[in-house]
């Protein structure tokens, strides 16, 4: 499993690429959450830095919604052409993923 701690500000939120988190701590799913970076020039380099982007997005998304963790984080990379008839080919990376809140102490 791969997972990663986002800090923002002071709150830490866990991400995920798998469907949970170690530990085994009980987690309410929150629901789906997506975020994009901006468009830019397809083939330009920078795919990491627009994954790292799309990452920071989700985490305040989740955020948003009074979450802890985001798991089964997915990437995709959405594609069109610019306006004009031969317009510059564009892209942006997406990224997915389930908002969840741990379970509270009674």
């Amino acid at each position: 499993m791969e997972s990663a701690l986002q800090h923002t500000d002071l709150n830490l939120m866990y991400v995920s690429f798998s469907s949970d988190l170690d530990g085994g701590r009980p987690m309410t799913a929150i629901g789906r959450i997506r975020a994009a970076t901006q468009w830019r020039a397809a083939g330009d380099p920078g795919a990491e830095a627009d994954r790292q982007t799309a990452i920071e997005a989700l985490t305040r998304e989740a955020e948003e919604y009074g979450a802890d963790a985001v798991v089964d984080v997915r990437f995709e990379v959405d594609a069109c052409k610019g306006c004009d008839i031969d317009g510059v080919a564009l892209q942006r990376v997406t990224a997915t993923g389930l908002a969840m809140r741990f379970a509270r102490a009674a």
